[in-house]
């Protein structure tokens, strides 16, 4: 708990808002509430499965999963890039599967 409200601390540093209108200001400041809510959700499931990683790094190994569109013999395909390093936790920790290696999408 202690390290997430240190990481919390961190991520709530104020910072310029620069909209002109009240309704474009509260949809930055609820978007950034939201992201909070789901950063601490998911840090709160990556502790409960014994996963310890700091936000930076998990970012940067979530950051990595890319999709590519690949067309061949007139079909469509995605392909996912491997899960690197606590990708892979990550997914099993929210409780999401991560996307198949290969779909065919055409």
């Amino acid at each position: 708990m202690e390290r997430a409200f240190r990481e919390t601390k961190s991520t709530l540093e104020a910072r310029p808002i620069f909209h002109h209108r009240d309704d474009t200001s509260i949809g930055h400041i609820v978007a950034g509430f939201l992201a909070l809510r789901l950063e601490m959700d998911l840090q709160r499931r990556l502790d409960e499965h014994g996963v310890d990683v700091s936000w930076p790094t998990l970012m940067r190994d979530l950051g990595q999963v890319h999709a590519v569109r690949l067309e061949a013999d007139g079909h469509t395909y995605v392909l996912r890039t491997d899960l690197q390093s606590t990708a892979h936790q990550a997914f099993r920790a929210a409780g999401v599967r991560p996307p198949s290696s290969v779909t065919m999408t055409g």
